[in-house]
């Protein structure tokens, strides 16, 4: 096997799995795994990161140096950032949070503001906030250039109050100058912020909608919560099992996180830091 060789399948195994690539890194001493996301470029690294349990890639980023960190960071949405930046000493947490770009320094200033286990510190505020009086063929064009999961447009003032809601396929239905005003819908129901999350599975709006808007008192939004976000949220926040955080590879092994390798098994080891560091400018 070439010197190369590692490293192709450690990058290709997180590519095509980051979940299970999560799982292992979080069994790993913390500094072997930074090592790895140091070597490893920024988006790949970052899906990694984002499916870890926050207390383990909070451990790695703290490792990082503050470039690698920003890098990593960057390339997840902004309530993965909040979800490693609480688990970071105070520091260091303002020292990244100074460097992210404007809008995720914001976005996870807010989230930030709730406990850790309420809906408003686990809410997406990566949705697309736009005023009622805009053209549905602006927000539709608003809508394509993000790379968000909610095809949706939220709609709100100026002090950020929730007015309704608009779907993508009202807005390539609707003629082009016809205002959001005239399409939104107001939600069937919304989230309070300081809602505790071990209670907000039971909330009757999820039986109308799988998405909910999440808002501050006055209706301000803060977000958007899907069911499954929520469920993974209330599975992030709860403390690690103990034998999951004890444990060494060949347990891992023997509980099937590897299955889905699907004949690499044998060569798993290899998937693993150390490996050899990437050229010159391939994070990115």
């Amino acid at each position: 096997m070439t010197e190369a060789a590692p490293q192709r399948l450690t990058l290709a195994f997180m590519r095509s799995h980051p979940a299970q690539a999560a799982r292992v890194l979080e069994a790993l001493p913390p500094e072997e795994a930074a090592t790895l996301f140091a070597r490893t470029p920024a988006r790949l690294g970052g899906a990694v990161l984002a499916a870890m349990l926050p207390q383990s890639a909070a451990r790695c980023v703290a490792r990082l140096d503050e470039e690698h960190a920003l890098e990593l960071l960057s390339s997840i949405g902004a309530q993965p950032i909040v979800a490693v930046l609480r688990y970071l000493d105070e520091t260091r947490r303002r020292e990244l949070l100074k460097g992210l770009p404007t809008g995720a320094a914001l976005a996870s200033s807010l989230l930030l503001g709730y406990g850790e286990d309420t809906l408003g510190a686990w809410a997406d505020p990566d949705v697309v906030l736009l005023p009622a009086d805009t053209r549905a063929g602006d927000a539709l064009m608003r809508l394509r250039q993000a790379t968000l999961t909610h095809e949706l447009i939220v709609v709100a003032d100026a002090e950020r109050k929730l007015a309704g809601l608009v779907t993508l396929g009202q807005l390539l239905q609707a003629p082009e100058a016809a205002t959001l005003a005239t399409l939104m819908r107001p939600p069937v129901a919304v989230l309070a912020a300081h809602a505790p999350l071990s209670s907000s599975a039971a909330h009757p709006g999820w039986r109308h909608s799988s998405l909910l808007p999440v808002v501050q008192p006055g209706d301000r939004i803060v977000g958007v919560m899907t069911r499954d976000a929520l469920v993974r949220a209330q599975r992030q926040a709860a403390p690690p099992p103990a034998d999951v955080e004890d444990a060494q590879l060949p347990e891992l092994f023997a509980r099937g996180y590897w299955q889905a390798l699907s004949g690499l098994i044998q060569t798993a080891l290899v998937l693993l830091p150390p490996v050899p560091p990437l050229q010159d400018g391939s994070r990115r």
